[in-house]
């Protein structure tokens, strides 16, 4: 994707020394937490957020080809991509901010990053991705595989237009919810950094393990889906698949979510299984890719993965509101089975 610099913005001799000082700058995790707090949604518990991310990422969630050295440096990075993501992705889901203009210029800060803003939130989302690159920049094979990087960095900036376009002009529709939903996750992209860190991967077997980056996005994709949908009924983020899915199959209605919103939430718990057995199919996919990779120890990494989707089903809610507590609460003790009809592709 090209964007180029808007005519109507003169760089003074000033701003540019500013620029050129950010894009040096490295912050640790408790600045960027502190960026996101100054402008991001406060009813997020952005400190347990970014600490159970950094453990995931770095114990777990890694490439079995990365150098050792380098994984904690990817954690931390990983763990500032995601919050990048988060700021740029409430653009498109929240209600209470949702804002096509803002979300139009967040996504091309990344193709030019040195138009400075006036705007504090894109400001913020700004400098995170100058302190992101100066670090993605120092990896190995930064330069090898920065285009297929760029290229994932679209995927998951073309799932927060989709989303915006689900909330404004309820776009949700089978197929585009399963291509563009996943990459929300940032996994190809988390997939990308690995290899900029792994000096002995041979580049030429990248296209036969592409699959196995998606697999484990879907994995994750669902994971994160079970963890949040009490969030997102609470924020009416109508593109969470699960929501979604509960309107295309009639369980729920959009009065539901906006006016009884802890009767949708049980009746959303009936899709539960059905998202639990399609990750349990990409488990399998992962499984019987060990006799097509050779170049990676599969059930090492089939078992860190297991790890990931599990941490995400018992991950506690971290957010912080009141008024969401009783959303929690169950009021149907049992699940009758639900066959879910709607994709069949």
């Amino acid at each position: 994707m090209l964007v180029t610099r808007p005519s109507h913005h003169a760089v003074s001799f000033e701003e540019m020394q500013e620029n050129i000082m950010i894009s040096l700058r490295k912050y640790d995790l408790g600045k960027t937490v502190a960026m996101y707090n100054s402008v991001g949604l406060k009813s997020r518990n952005i400190v347990f957020l970014t600490k159970w991310i950094y453990d995931i990422s770095k114990n777990f969630s890694y490439l079995p080809t990365v150098d050792s050295n380098y994984r904690e440096k990817l954690a931390k990075n990983k763990t500032k991509l995601t919050i990048f993501g988060i700021l740029v992705d409430d653009l498109a889901d929240n209600y209470k901010i949702r804002n096509h203009d803002l979300l139009e210029k967040a996504i091309r800060i990344p193709w030019n990053p040195h138009v400075e803003y006036q705007n504090d939130y894109l400001e913020v989302i700004r400098k995170m991705w100058l302190d992101i690159m100066n670090s993605l920049e120092q990896y190995p094979r930064y330069e090898e595989f920065k285009d297929i990087f760029f290229f994932d960095l679209d995927q998951f900036m073309d799932s927060t237009r989709y989303a915006y376009l689900i909330n404004t002009m309820e776009l949700d529709n089978i197929l585009e919810l399963k291509t563009y939903s996943p990459h929300n996750m940032m996994s190809l992209l988390f997939f990308d950094m690995d290899l900029m860190c792994s000096t002995n991967f041979k580049k030429e077997t990248l296209k036969k393990i592409r699959p196995l980056f998606h697999w484990v996005q879907d994995i994750t994709h669902i994971g994160n889906i079970l963890s949040t949908y009490p969030r997102e009924i609470y924020e009416l983020d109508f593109s969470s698949p699960i929501i979604s899915m509960g309107l295309i199959e009639g369980i729920i209605t959009k009065e539901d979510v906006v006016k009884r919103p802890k009767l949708a939430l049980e009746k959303l718990k009936f899709l539960v299984p059905y998202l639990k057995k399609r990750a349990e199919e990409d488990f399998e996919k992962i499984k019987d890719y060990a006799n097509v990779i050779e170049e990676i120890d599969i059930n090492d990494f089939y078992n860190r993965v297991r790890k990931v989707y599990e941490s995400f089903l018992e991950r506690e809610h971290y957010w912080d509101a009141s008024e969401k507590e009783e959303l929690l609460q169950p009021i149907i003790q049992v699940i009758p089975n639900y066959t879910v009809k709607w994709v069949r592709m």
